[in-house]
């Protein structure tokens, strides 16, 4: 058995080899049963072994049902939106498999998809799972308008995401029995190519509520002269109106020194004349388009 060519291969899989790979690589059964035995391998999983000790992460217990399902099954729905970045927490390992197969692992749901090409598959951290724009539609179906607005903006500030891509994917999965999940039609609905989703998930939140409202797009990083020659840039605003608006994200804004420089700057917008208001993220759309509205007049 090439023990070598195994350990290299571990390494790129999270720590794991399926039988396949070690009967590939020259083992036996009897030669994997040995190092089981020893305390050389463990078992992630039917098939499915662990070379050494490697830490135990949840990436490495996706990409170990991943090979226990075979190789024509990827992450898929929560699974691929949490190797994506969209979400942090994602439930059980969810995967999708061609309509003709059947999955049964432990703790793992197994979708079935009569539309499910090579042109939906795409790898993150190494474990096979479906492209954004498939795993996008595929995970709407189980969530709300805002989080799959959420979804679609982190798609473009990281990774590109075309939106023409998603609504396309969709169109093309829709058919008897299956339609395009509302929510992402409705998240959609407010964006098109070109969409800009703001440096923030707040920023997106607060735009996305003005275009509901039928408000006009406020500009974004407007370039503000300051006092002695220098300048900053506002979140949002209209300039038309003197109207700023400054979003207070814990994220972008958490460190004393950003609070401070933010307060500076607020008091020199308002000393030019400028109206400020200030949202957080604990308020509420409805309050936040309230405030607008009054100060547009």
């Amino acid at each position: 058995m090439d023990e070598r060519a195994l350990v290299a291969l571990a390494r790129r899989q999270h720590g794991l080899i399926t039988r396949a790979q070690a009967l590939a690589a020259g083992g036996s059964d009897g030669a994997i049963g040995r190092r089981i035995a020893r305390g050389a391998w463990s078992r992630a999983r039917a098939g499915v072994y662990a070379i050494g000790a490697p830490p135990s992460t949840w990436e490495q217990r996706a990409m170990a049902a991943v090979l226990a399902a075979g190789p024509d099954a990827w992450a898929s729905h929560r699974t691929a939106a949490r190797l994506w970045g969209l979400v942090e927490r994602s439930g059980p390992i969810e995967l999708v498999v061609p309509d003709e197969r059947r999955v049964r692992l432990e703790g793992v749901v197994a979708h079935r998809s009569r539309h499910l090409t090579s042109a939906d598959r795409s790898s993150r951290h190494g474990i096979a799972c479906t492209t954004l724009p498939r795993t996008i539609v595929d995970a709407s179906a189980s969530a709300g308008e805002r989080l799959v607005g959420r979804w679609v903006d982190l798609g473009i500030r990281d990774h590109g995401l075309s939106i023409t891509s998603v609504a396309g994917r969709a169109s093309e999965l829709a058919g008897p029995g299956r339609r395009i999940p509302p929510s992402l039609v409705a998240a959609l609905a407010l964006r098109s190519d070109g969409h800009d989703p703001g440096r923030s998930a707040l920023e997106a939140r607060v735009i996305e509520a003005l275009a509901r409202a039928g408000l006009p797009a406020p500009e974004r990083q407007w370039r503000f002269e300051r006092a002695g020659g220098r300048h900053g840039f506002l979140d949002l605003a209209y300039p038309g109106a003197l109207l700023a608006i400054e979003l207070d994200g814990w994220a972008e804004h958490g460190l004393r020194s950003a609070f401070d420089a933010d307060r500076v700057r607020g008091n020199e917008v308002v000393l030019a004349g400028w109206r400020l208001l200030r949202f957080t993220w604990a308020m509420s759309d409805a309050q936040i388009v309230a405030a607008v509205v009054a100060a547009l007049g």
